[in-house]
């Protein structure tokens, strides 16, 4: 009986972590305007947080801390949305902002109309 109880255990444990690895995670959740937000601020704030510090906080070349490890998450998080971005998902295959970190890009048209409405204010020629 207990030979038959520790089998169960194991197969009850193997179909869990079969399970575990069944389930993943989308890199491309997450990227959208708050990240790019957040993103802008942290490198405002640290430049590269993910750079190394020493003892002395001077950046060595071995291993210290990093300047700071949630700026440093959210600077790899931008570039795997970046990378995102440019998945090609013709077969609906992902989850995709295409518009990550351009969200409020001007098209051509705007452009225009902001010409032409400086024109009218007398700014340009």
């Amino acid at each position: 009986f207990v030979l038959e109880m520790k089998f169960a255990v194991v197969v009850g444990i193997a179909a869990l972590v079969t399970n575990a690895f069944a389930l993943k995670q989308d890199p491309c959740a997450g990227c959208d305007e708050s990240l790019s937000l957040s993103y802008q601020a942290c490198a405002r704030d640290h430049g590269d947080p993910c750079v190394e510090l020493n003892g002395a906080g001077i950046v060595g070349k071995g291993p210290g801390t990093k300047k700071d490890v949630g700026c440093c998450m959210k600077k790899e998080k931008h570039a795997r949305c970046l990378n995102c971005k440019s998945m090609d998902c013709q077969y609906a295959t992902c989850n995709v902002n295409k518009k990550y970190y351009t969200e409020r890009t001007l098209t051509k048209k705007a452009d225009r109309d902001h010409d032409k409405a400086m024109k009218v204010a007398g700014w340009g020629a």
